[in-house]
C-alpha cells in the first residue's frame, strides 16, 4: 500500500514578491513541509523580514504557484510594535494622559481583540463556548511567560521587552501552525532569553506549533530545528537541513571589520558633572519603579546601565533626556541645570545624544536616511527644515564612517530594522554630543553591524561620554568600566 505523502503547509513554487514597483525574490522555491522548524538566517538588509511578512499577507506574491493557506500563520515581529505605537510621540509612554484611554494588555489579550471580533457583533452561544477554553488557554500561558504583572498596565506603558513578551502571548493564543518569530530574543534580559529558550523547545517537542525563527545571534535557537535558510540580498542563497557547523559560518563577519574613520568631533570642556539624581523616586499608582536612587554620571565616566525587563532602565534614561514628567517632579539635573527650569531645555537637548527603542518604534519612515541623520541637528523626529550643506556634508560623512553609504537616498522605512538603528545612531552623533545615551543599541544588528557598533562606540569614548543600556555583556564596548544595576 503506497504511503500517504502530507501536503506542504506552505509552498512557493517559482514566486516573486512585490514591493511597490519592484520585484523581489525573483524566482523564489521555498517548501516547508508538516514537522519541519526552520531557521532563517542573513545579513541586515538581505530581506529576512520581508519574506516572512510575504507568509502572513503583509506583501504581495507575484506568480500562480504558490501555497500560503489564510489563518496559519502568527508573527511576532518589530514592525507589530511599530504598527501598536502608531503615530504618538516617542515620550507617549511616560505620559498617563496618553495612557488614559489605551488599551490593557488584559483587553488586548482576551477572545474578541485576539480575533479581531467587532464589538457590536452578537456571540453565538458555541462561541462562548470557545472562548471559555480561550480564557484556560490564557491563564496557562500568561503564567507561562510571566506577565500577570502587566494585565492591568496600558500598552504604551510598556518596555520594549515587556511587549515582546505580550505579543508572544498573543500569537499563541491564535493557535496557529506556523510560528514566525523575528528576532523574538531582542530586548530580553538574560534570564528570560533562557526561559523562551526552553519554552521554544517544549513547543517543538510536543509538536504544538511550527516554528520560522529569524535570529541575530547563533546561540539563540532551540533544540530541535531542523532546516536552515540563508537569505543575501533579496533571494535564498542556500536552504536544507540544519547544521550547526553551517550556522557558525553563517554567523561570521564577512571579511575583516576596516577600521573606523569618523568624523571631526569637537573637543568639549565644562562642568566635570554630567548628571545627578538625588534621592529620586519613580512610581504609577503603587507601583514603585525606584526609589530615593541616587547617581552621578561624571564627565570621561561612561557606564553601563544593567538590569531585568521592567527594573527601570528606560524609565531613568527618560528623566535624563527629559521626556518623563516626573523627572520635573524629582531632583533631576542635567549639565548642572534642574530639569524643571525652562531656561535652556533645548540646549541640553543639543548636548545629547540618544538611540533607544522608543525613538525607534515612533521615528517616521517616509524620509531619507540622509534626512533622518540631519534630523538629528535640530533633535526633530524627522527632517522638517532643509539641512544647510555644512549638515549634509556632516550627516553623509557619518553615513560612511558606519558603513551606511548605500542607504543615503533610501527611505528610512525602506531598509532593514538594524541598519535603521545603525541611522539612528549616526543621528545621534552628527551634533558632536557630550553625552551620548544608548539604549539596547544593537537590537537587530547582525555580526559584522554589532562589531562596527561598538567598535565606534569604544572609538567616540576619547569624546563623548556614554551610558550604555544592554541585556548582553559583551556589546559592553571597552572602556566603560562603571556600571549601574538596577532591579
Amino acid at each position: 500500500m503506497a504511503k500517504t505523502v502530507a501536503a506542504p503547509l506552505i509552498e512557493l513554487n517559482g514566486v516573486s514578491l512585490r514591493v511597490g514597483e519592484r520585484l523581489l525574490f525573483r524566482n523564489t522555491h521555498w517548501t516547508i513541509h508538516p514537522g519541519e522548524h526552520w531557521a532563517m538566517v542573513g545579513p541586515n538588509g538581505a530581506g529576512k523580514t520581508l519574506l516572512a511578512n510575504a507568509l502572513t499577507g503583509g506583501v504581495p506574491i507575484v506568480g500562480d504557484n504558490f501555497q500560503v493557506p489564510d489563518g496559519v500563520v502568527a508573527q511576532v515581529s518589530f514592525e507589530q510594535q511599530k504598527v501598536i505605537a502608531g503615530d504618538s510621540p516617542a515620550a507617549a509612554r511616560w505620559f498617563s494622559l496618553e495612557q488614559a484611554d489605551a488599551l490593557s494588555v488584559a483587553e488586548f489579550l482576551s477572545p474578541a481583540s485576539v480575533a479581531e471580533r467587532n464589538p457590536f457583533e452578537v456571540v453565538p452561544r458555541e462561541s462562548r463556548s470557545v472562548d471559555r477554553q480561550f480564557i484556560c488557554h490564557q491563564q496557562r500561558l500568561v503564567k507561562s511567560l510571566g506577565i500577570a504583572g502587566l494585565l492591568a498596565q496600558p500598552l504604551p506603558s510598556l518596555s520594549n521587552g515587556e511587549m515582546r513578551k505580550v505579543l508572544l502571548v498573543r500569537a499563541l493564543l491564535r493557535r496557529p501552525q506556523l510560528l514566525i518569530l523575528d528576532d523574538p530574543f531582542t530586548g530580553l534580559d538574560g534570564q528570560f532569553r533562557s526561559h523562551l529558550k526552553n519554552i521554544l523547545e517544549l513547543l517543538i517537542r510536543r509538536q504544538t506549533v511550527q516554528l520560522l525563527l529569524i535570529v541575530t545571534h547563533p546561540d539563540e535557537l532551540p533544540q530541535g530545528i531542523t532546516h536552515l535558510l540563508q537569505i543575501d540580498r533579496c533571494r535564498i542563497v542556500a536552504q536544507g537541513r540544519f547544521s550547526r557547523r553551517r550556522l557558525r559560518e553563517v554567523f561570521q563577519p564577512a571579511g575583516a571589520i576596516r577600521p573606523l574613520r569618523l568624523p571631526a568631533h569637537r573637543q568639549v570642556t565644562g562642568t566635570a558633572e554630567l548628571v545627578r539624581l538625588t534621592d529620586v523616586t519613580v512610581g504609577y499608582g503603587a507601583r514603585k519603579i525606584f526609589v530615593n536612587l541616587n547617581w552621578v554620571v561624571r564627565r570621561g565616566a561612561s557606564w553601563a546601565l544593567l538590569g531585568p525587563n521592567g527594573s527601570g532602565k528606560s524609565t531613568l534614561l527618560s528623566l535624563i533626556i527629559g521626556d518623563n514628567p516626573q523627572a520635573y517632579a524629582n531632583d533631576v539635573r542635567v549639565f548642572g541645570q534642574r530639569r524643571g527650569d525652562e531656561e535652556g531645555v533645548w540646549d541640553l537637548k543639543q548636548r545629547i545624544g540618544w538611540v533607544s527603542p522608543e525613538l525607534h518604534l515612533h521615528f517616521p519612515e517616509t524620509q531619507s536616511c540622509l534626512e533622518t541623520v540631519a534630523s538629528g541637528f535640530a533633535d526633530t523626529n524627522g527632517c522638517y527644515r532643509s539641512p544647510t550643506l555644512r549638515q549634509r556634508q556632516i550627516a553623509r560623512q557619518w553615513l560612511v564612517a558606519l558603513g551606511l553609504s548605500e542607504c543615503a537616498a533610501r527611505s528610512f522605512g525602506s531598509v532593514s530594522a538594524g541598519l535603521q538603528r545603525m541611522t539612528l545612531l549616526a543621528r545621534a552623533l552628527v551634533k558632536s554630543p557630550e553625552l551620548l545615551v544608548l539604549d539596547e543599541p544593537c537590537q537587530g544588528l547582525d555580526a559584522g553591524h554589532r562589531v562596527r557598533f561598538v567598535q565606534t562606540v569604544a572609538a567616540l569614548l576619547r569624546h563623548t561620554t556614554v551610558i550604555y543600556v544592554t541585556h548582553r555583556r559583551e556589546e559592553i564596548p571597552q572602556g566603560i568600566h562603571n556600571v549601574l544595576r538596577l532591579g
